[in-house]
């Protein structure tokens, strides 16, 4: 009797091991899946990574950094076709400035205009380059233009220019003299491509503004 039951035992014991070498074998056919680094990336944090806006910072230094050497020039006189650094007129002013910061500009205010991107008045803001009519202001062509230096809430705004009776001097835009001579803003970033060469091919503008010398009276805020 007892070696009946041992016998038994015996049989039970190796069908338990050859199913457990089987189930083994098996499992073992299935390769197990690797992780790897990708599966590891939170693709919502670079999204929202991706859609930060820039900062403004580098910007804003470059625009403090252009009134204040601009400002430096307060009280050099106007001379028509002058461009510094002892006598400016309007567009040579503006040309000198940006061209020590290493961004060129055309040669006339009227050219000048063509340049950067244009900016709703509400949008202006210090840096920004604000433009006229010339001593006509019937005619509807730029001839004059100055830097904006201050811009405040009511939509007002202070820009230095050359002006030709007392030089390089800061205005307010609503001076009724330009109030009624004001024609739009531009924007010019640093890193636009230089067009001046393929401007004056196409419009053959002169070195100087082609309208008389700008006057205004000294009606001012």
């Amino acid at each position: 009797m007892i070696t009946i039951c041992r016998y038994t035992w015996l049989v039970l014991l190796i069908g338990a091991c050859t199913l457990s070498a089987s189930a083994a074998k098996k499992r073992s056919t299935k390769p197990v899946p690797r992780q790897t680094a990708a599966a590891t990336v939170d693709t919502d944090s670079v999204e929202r990574f991706s859609t930060l806006p820039l900062s403004q910072t580098f910007v804003d230094k470059q625009i403090d950094s252009l009134i204040v050497f601009a400002r430096k020039y307060t009280g050099t006189p106007y001379r028509r076709g002058g461009k510094g650094p002892n006598r400016f007129d309007c567009s040579g002013f503006m040309q000198y400035v940006f061209n020590h910061f290493s961004c060129e500009l055309n040669a006339s205010s009227a050219s000048q205009y063509l340049q950067g991107i244009s900016v709703k008045d509400e949008k202006i803001r210090r840096g920004d380059l604000v433009f006229f009519k010339g001593r006509n202001s019937r005619r509807s062509t730029v001839g004059h233009v100055g830097l904006v230096t201050e811009v405040y809430p009511d939509g007002r705004f202070k820009f230095i220019h050359a002006s030709t009776s007392q030089g390089i001097r800061e205005d307010w835009s609503t001076s009724p003299y330009y109030a009624l001579r004001y024609m739009g803003a531009r924007r010019i970033y640093f890193a636009q491509i230089d067009q001046s060469v393929l401007l004056d091919a196409i419009i053959n503008l002169e070195d100087v503004d082609n309208d008389l010398p700008f006057e205004e009276d000294n009606l001012s805020e």
